[in-house]
């Protein structure tokens, strides 16, 4: 579906939501099932001979239980469906940052199993080409694999995210940007609304044909990869990206308006804020509602009032930090920095703060949750 077609219609796809109460392959594939025939069986959106590019969330190279990336399971699933139908799968994503070993990321994530036991590729964005469109901000280079693509089915996690509050189905779809690309667009638009932008932009020129979010746990606190795993048990499948993000947002129990990356898609003319064209076929959404889900410690800083942060700014922050118990000195904080303002001194990563944009990037990049966020005291006493 073209931008153009959605900035005219805005029609609001369905929602399925269901309940998966674990990554059992039979659960899962019943699950799967089950939200498919509320919606359309998966030969609706594939035909046979069909290229279909499955992307998952490969954020970084750590196990499924800690809820960074999307369950093999979920992938696995979804592409027997997909074969059933006589598509050509491949499977493909691009690590945050420059990653030095992707195999790592692939093992790691289980990915590299799931796609043996489909008979699947597993392919590299970074090893193809790109082409660049333009952006409110500048422009974006999206790989060919992801543009070539007969299909794409996003396959996202639901989970909390440091600079943009949520990330889900659109946000995804920021992955087609190659290597540190992505960081230099963190560079070029360090704050969540422009930043957001760019995320919108992206997903404009690569709207997935189907969209499937792996919320069966999801991640709270300070996500996108070192936030708490949280048992949520169910499955979203839309064809509308933004009303899957919209769903899991409610079930994080977040402020929709308040969300940058529903701000910039209004703004972009690709969504509104009438929530009551859309439906929830399923189970209800009450059930899955967490009112004391965590979110990111960013947010906590927002809940004070703007008087008190413009005159105590000083004494008021977040920011990352270095646990030097955990870091292993691999230095991939410092190479995917986007403002190269990270050096590593005595086999610890050291940051300097009057460059850093607090973008998250050295958080959401490193494999052994090294970098965490540092709250200063007066921060902690008023949010």
């Amino acid at each position: 579906m073209a931008l153009k077609e959605q900035i005219v219609e805005q029609i609001k796809k369905p929602v399925a939501l269901v309940h998966c109460k674990s990554y059992e392959p039979a659960i899962v594939r019943s699950a799967l099932c089950a939200a498919l025939d509320l919606l359309e069986p998966m030969s609706h959106f594939v035909k046979r001979g069909d290229r279909v590019l499955l992307k998952p969330n490969m954020l970084s190279a750590k196990e499924p239980s800690k809820a960074v990336t999307t369950h093999p399971e979920i992938l696995v699933a979804v592409g027997e469906l997909v074969l059933d139908c006589g598509g050509a799968i491949i499977i493909g994503d691009s690590p945050a940052g420059q990653p030095k070993d992707l195999e790592k990321y692939w093992d790691k994530t289980g990915f590299a199993l799931a796609a043996k036991r489909l008979g699947v590729e597993l392919l590299s964005f970074e090893e193809y080409g790109v082409r660049s469109f333009t952006a409110p901000e500048g422009h974006v280079s999206i790989s060919e694999v992801a543009l070539d693509a007969d299909v794409i089915i996003n396959l996202p996690k639901l989970k909390t995210h440091l600079l943009t509050r949520t990330t889900g189905a659109v946000k995804n779809m920021f992955g087609v940007v190659p290597g540190y690309r992505k960081s230099y667009m963190h560079s070029l638009a360090p704050d969540p609304l422009p930043f957001s932008r760019y995320v919108v932009a992206v997903y404009s020129q690569v709207i997935p044909t189907l969209n499937i979010m792996d919320a069966v746990v999801g991640m709270e606190g300070n996500g996108p990869s070192s936030g708490q795993p949280r048992e949520i048990g169910a499955l979203l499948v839309s064809e509308d990206a933004f009303e899957i993000d919209r769903i899991a947002a409610q079930i994080m129990g977040e402020n929709i308006a308040s969300l940058p990356v529903f701000q910039a898609a209004v703004e972009a003319g690709c969504w509104n804020w009438d929530e009551n064209t859309s439906k929830i076929l399923g189970n209800s959404l009450e059930e899955f509602i967490l009112p004391d889900f965590e979110p990111p410690e960013v947010s906590k800083i927002e809940r004070i009032p703007p008087i008190l942060k413009r005159n105590l700014k000083r004494l008021i922050w977040i920011r990352p930090r270095s646990n030097p118990k955990l870091c292993t000195a691999c230095e991939l904080c410092i190479d995917n920095c986007p403002e190269s303002c990270m050096t590593l001194i005595k086999d610890v990563p050291e940051i300097d703060y009057k460059k850093c944009i607090k973008c998250g990037c050295c958080d959401e990049i490193c494999p052994e949750n090294a970098i965490y966020q540092e709250m200063s005291l007066m921060a902690k006493l008023l949010a």
